[in-house]
């Protein structure tokens, strides 16, 4: 048998199951749930940190430090400026006697000044592992506000490593968690407009939601094995809120239409479980796929993000299987409750995408072109794509950055610092005179730590170069390095693997070597569309109003390869759906010009609507202040909505229309064959209609 029906007897037999026991597979739907939930309440998460988070050479380096109790103190400093340097003084000496009495303050040291002291510095040295500096600020925030309330005269910031992590962490919690629930209602709302009735809306919401719910539960779970980055659990709630209600939104709309073209509940169900279930088991493979690239890095950043999000999406995939049969058998037709007398009955073919389609494929050559070059056209700023490390995530106008800007406009100079950790203790004082008299020397247990002055980035590698085997080099110009280093060496693994998965699974479901070569190809030139788009947006200055944002000529470096696997997945979403529909048409006996024509026409409402939603979700990224988040939300939704209009309206039914006989297959199915998956031919008998079922 071949595996494609094989696929689709598996669905329809899951979904047949499903339906004959609704309440009982609700029921276990919710237990499993319930169960995640729980597992991850008494498991725990456990937090990325910034020895976690390290590779290479600085992370082993960060680990010996670690064991050998040389972690070092997170270091902070104070700015105090006024117009008068008695006023200044003043407030530095009720700073600096407040500030000693912290418990989380180990020592204050005021000995640096200008402007005939008018402006001085304060440098904290904190209690605690520098890996959780921000945990241990609040006391210090609390005194600077205090003391600038009393001395109004005198300008008070605090600036480091401690009150930047705070800062985002606060950014976090508060943004993103109102973006969050930003989503729901906004996806409610366009699910009733795609719909035109409330249950209908609703069912999709309650799939994605409990999909988003288990999937945080097994987040604990998975953070035994990989940390959990905070950001992580956004991700997860943004994707899997995306692709549920993507999976509900495509199998109720087939359903829908199974039922208003006349087939009972049952036949209905089972034809929509053995085309729009398969299609949805290989879209999930293929998200899930592409996600698995990102393990190849090494990173274990990017690892929880992976596996979290492959959870999910995992999680999604078994309820459009099991539980949203259950549901739809549950409501039978009161799927169409609630709809409001002022609505438009929805379903059936759009008008549009039928012209445009029939047009395409009449003209596919002239189609292709078109499309391929508006892409290529899209995609050109990429050739001027520029990486950093450096971006920082925080707005400039975040008290934190003007903070930082103002000590270093006031201080400049001050040298970056990086760590030598010698593994032969008896051997510091000769690596220390390699490096010069400034080097500090502080031992530990079985190591010793030697501090340098930083003069320039480059320093790093001519350490790497000239120091002995047993001498590892750290810090925070050292950790960038590093990871950017292993960014570089593991991408191109990362899109191989993710390309070839592509290919096989594609290959696997429709047997056809152009077909897939032709579909991977578009796919990366609309990823390349939404590079070249994020590259002339983050890179320039012209749209950093409208997105609320300061350029800084170059893309945070991790942000392309992430959104290389999350996009490439997601866009075989409507592909997937679009090929599934014609080769239906194919086993109809449709010609591969008529078949790609039908396969978009008959998809165009689900997946307009299901990209309207995906597009609206991932929208909600710019707004929120970290620069990475922007970015990672504006190459998502422009890839989504590239891939629901040009790639699958244009570009695919003109491909296949072009291919013809070496594309999509009939594979010589007859009638019978077809029906025996759930899938009538065109020509064959219905049931008595039900009207708008």
């Amino acid at each position: 048998m071949h595996s494609t029906e094989l696929l689709a007897r598996v669905t329809r037999a899951c979904a047949a199951a499903a339906a004959r026991r609704p309440k009982i597979t609700v029921l276990l739907w919710m237990l499993l749930v319930a169960g995640f939930v729980t597992a991850g309440a008494m498991t725990g998460t456990k937090s990325l940190t910034g020895a976690d988070a390290g590779v290479g050479e600085s992370a082993k380096a960060d680990r010996l430090l670690a064991e050998a109790n040389l972690q070092g103190a997170a270091q902070e400093v104070v700015l105090l400026r006024s117009d008068d340097a008695a006023k200044t003084a003043a407030a530095t000496t009720q700073f600096s006697q407040q500030a000693e009495q912290l418990k989380d303050v180990k020592a204050v040291k005021a000995d640096r000044q200008r402007d005939e002291g008018r402006t001085r510095l304060v440098q904290i040295t904190l209690r605690g592992d520098p890996e959780d500096a921000a945990e241990h600020v609040d006391g210090l925030i609390k005194t600077v506000d205090a003391v600038e309330r009393e001395h109004k005269d005198v300008t008070v910031q605090a600036a480091g490593q401690g009150t930047t992590d705070k800062a985002i962490g606060e950014v976090v919690t508060r943004d993103l968690r109102t973006a969050e629930l930003f989503s729901l209602p906004v996806t409610l709302i366009i699910l009733f407009l795609a719909f035109g009735a409330l249950v209908a809306a609703a069912v999709p919401l309650m799939l994605g939601l409990t999909s988003v719910i288990a999937a945080m539960g097994g987040m604990a779970l998975i953070s035994q094995l990989t940390p959990i980055d905070e950001a992580t659990s956004s991700l997860v709630v943004l994707l899997g809120l995306a692709v549920g209600v993507d999976y509900s939104l495509f199998y109720i709309r087939r359903e829908r239409e199974e039922r208003r073209q006349g087939r009972d509940e049952h036949a209905a169900l089972n034809a929509t479980a053995a085309t729009v279930g398969r299609a949805i088991v290989v879209s999930g493979v293929t998200v899930i796929a592409g996600l698995a690239g990102l393990l190849l890095t090494g990173i274990t950043l990017f690892a929880s993000m992976a596996l979290a999000t492959m959870l999910v999406v995992a999680i999604a995939v078994l309820g459009s299987l099991t539980v949203l049969p259950a549901v739809l058998a549950l409501l039978g037709d009161r799927i169409n409750k609630g709809r409001l007398p002022f609505m438009p009955r929805t379903g059936g073919t759009s008008r549009t995408w039928t012209a445009l389609a029939n047009l395409t494929t009449r003209h596919p050559r002239t189609s292709l072109a078109i499309a391929a070059a508006l892409l290529i056209a899209l995609a050109a700023p990429v050739l001027g794509l520029k990486t950093s490390g450096t971006v920082p995530s925080l707005p400039t106008d975040e008290p934190a950055m003007v903070a930082a800007r103002a000590v270093e406009q006031a201080f400049p100079g001050t040298p970056e610092s990086a760590s030598l950790v010698v593994t032969k203790p008896a051997e510091a004082e000769r690596v220390a005179a390699m490096v010069g008299d400034e080097a500090e020397i502080t031992r530990g247990d079985g190591a010793a730590l030697i501090t340098v002055p930083l003069r320039d980035e480059s320093m790093v590698e001519r350490l790497r170069e000239q120091l002995p085997d047993y001498v590892y080099v750290t810090g925070e110009a050292a950790n960038k390095l590093d990871f950017q280093n292993r960014l570089e060496t593991t991408t191109p693994l990362v899109i191989a693997f993710v390309l070839a998965l592509a290919m096989i699974l594609l290959l696997t479901s429709f047997r056809s070597v152009p077909l897939a070569l032709t579909i991977v190809g578009l796919n990366l030139l609309s990823v390349g569309a939404a590079y070249g788009v994020l590259t002339a947006i983050f890179q320039n200055t012209w749209a950093e109003d409208a997105l609320g944002f300061t350029s800084h000529g170059a893309i945070v470096d991790w942000v392309p390869l992430n959104t290389f696997v999350i996009l490439f997945g997601l866009s075989m979403d409507y592909t997937i759906l679009v090929l599934e529909r014609i080769r239906e048409a194919r086993r109809n006996g449709n010609s591969p010009r008529a078949a790609a024509a039908e396969g978009v026409s008959a998809t165009a409402g689900a997946i307009t609507s299901a990209a309207v939603v995906m597009v609206a979700i991932f929208a909600i990224f710019p707004t929120l202040p970290l620069i990475e988040m922007k970015m990672m939300g504006v190459a998502l939704a422009i890839g989504v909505l590239l891939d629901a209009t040009l790639v699958r309206g244009i570009a695919l039914p003109a491909a296949v229309a072009l291919l013809g006989e070496r594309g999509v297959r009939a594979r010589g199915a007859s009638s019978h064959a077809a029906s025996q998956l759930g899938v009538a031919p065109t020509n064959s008998p219905r049931h008595r209609p039900l009207g708008d079922a």
